[in-house]
């Protein structure tokens, strides 16, 4: 079988592009391509799988921390997080992601400086809050379960054909800042927990389930 795939490979070579064309798939045929295409594949569904969870996890950070400055009385703050989090779709560019990450940074920023005021807040507040605390839990969590998934798809990416690697951008920028999302929303999930211990908040199991598997 390695003599005939040999064989028609060097055929393969002689003939026009024309007439290369018009052959049937060669994907099938045991050593001509079938390897490199199921690579490729395998590097974009996972990129696409990536994209999704981040997509996923930066939504439920954004919207946290959305409501979380509302309860604070950071209206502008909470509009802006709100409004990122809406736009932020599953098939968005290395440059939709930046943009979601400036925005989680921001309001990330926002609340915690508000926090450190030390506010007092009504029950109204106190109840929005912790609301948004467990959805900033379920975020981190979300994070977090993309790290195998990251694993995985910068193993392939070792691989993938250069003529490959400008559709997977996206995924090559998660897994450098991946880290970076735990360990920042890590925080800003125990200074939440912090916050509403100091101010009669409930902590949310979502956020205690987030600590625990930091």
């Amino acid at each position: 079988m390695k003599k005939f795939s040999r064989t028609l490979a060097a055929a393969l070579i002689c003939l026009p592009l024309a007439a290369m064309a018009q052959l049937p798939s060669l994907k099938s045929l045991p050593g001509l391509g079938g390897a490199a295409a199921a690579t490729g594949g395998d590097a974009t569904g996972q990129n696409d799988a990536l994209v999704r969870g981040y997509v996923a996890a930066n939504k439920d950070v954004l919207l946290a921390n959305s409501q979380m400055a509302e309860a604070l009385g950071l209206k502008d703050a909470a509009a802006a997080s709100k409004a990122t989090a809406d736009a932020l779709t599953d098939g968005a560019t290395k440059g939709n992601l930046e943009d979601s990450n400036k925005a989680v940074s921001a309001s990330t920023d926002a609340v915690a400086a508000e926090m450190a005021k030390g506010p007092k807040l009504d029950a109204a507040a106190k109840k929005k809050f912790e609301s948004g605390q467990a959805q900033l839990g379920r975020g981190l969590l979300k994070y977090i379960e993309l790290r195998v998934p990251a694993q995985n798809f910068s193993a392939s990416l070792k691989t993938a054909s250069p003529l490959m690697i400008p559709k997977l951008q996206a995924g090559a920028y998660i897994v450098g800042q991946l880290p970076t999302a735990v360990s920042n929303v890590g925080t800003s999930v125990k200074s939440a927990a912090a916050f509403s211990k100091s101010n009669d908040i409930p902590v949310p199991a979502d956020a205690t389930k987030a600590m625990a598997a930091l």
